[in-house]
């Protein structure tokens, strides 16, 4: 039986959001099907690494996996969950990493597929320790996005891990969807966007921008009846 796990990191400011994606979260899976791992602010008071959230991710992930979870899926608290997560949860695909892709098409070395950390799942401990270890490397700060770039360099194919992109099957799941935001429309009570590759679902919505002034208000970015439906998520 597959042994899964959420997390998220949210210091005082970012609780906010950290409640509207666990009320969100909530309307789909109960505590037991999918449990919540909250690092907030009580934990990360009086914490020395002045980089800790740029390495929360292979951090969390590596006690995790170690701990016996095989799944650890890391979700940003700026998040609001749209549908289930049954695809990722259940998903019985052999890969080491799932990942989602970044709304700009950011370049480091010359890797092509540039990948979001909002959301990431985890399953291999050789990967997520590799992951680990580049970030408290003397090139860790060398990169400009920190952790993300390193994820991309390491799901790229200069290296062995089996990837798995959860944005290029049926569903959206992160911040790839957001200049589209607009056009979402509602269909059989799901978030559904039109794309080049067909109709999809959209899953997750992810705010990301630290210095956004509307960040987490939604009301501004979808339809009516998107607003609507999204108002019903993220009440407790």
């Amino acid at each position: 039986m597959n042994k899964v796990i959420a997390v998220s990191i949210a210091d005082t400011n970012n609780l906010k959001y950290f409640e509207m994606m666990k009320n969100s979260l909530r309307k789909f899976h109960s505590e037991q099907e999918l449990p919540l791992l909250l690092i907030g602010p009580d934990q990360l008071k009086g914490q020395p690494d002045p980089h800790l959230f740029y390495r929360f991710t292979p951090i969390i992930g590596n006690q995790l996996l170690n701990e016996g979870y095989d799944t650890v899926i890391k979700l940003d608290a700026d998040q609001i969950i749209t549908s289930d997560l049954n695809h990722i949860i259940k998903d019985k695909d052999e890969f080491d990493v799932g990942v989602v892709l970044n709304d700009l098409p950011l370049r480091v070395w010359d890797i092509q597929t540039y990948y979001n950390c909002g959301l990431v799942v985890m399953r291999s401990k050789e990967f997520v320790k590799h992951w680990l270890d580049l970030c408290f490397s003397p090139h860790f700060d060398k990169y400009q996005f920190r952790e993300q770039d390193i994820l991309s360099i390491i799901t790229s194919d200069y290296f062995r891990y089996k990837v798995k992109c959860y944005d290029l099957g049926e569903r959206l799941n992160g911040l790839v969807a957001k200049p589209f935001w607009i056009k979402c429309y509602m269909e059989n009570n799901k978030i559904m966007l039109d794309t080049p590759q067909g109709k999809k679902q959209l899953s997750v919505i992810h705010f990301a921008g630290g210095h956004d002034l509307n960040k987490g208000n939604y009301r501004i970015r979808f339809q009516p009846e998107v607003v609507k439906y999204i108002d019903t998520l993220v009440k407790s």
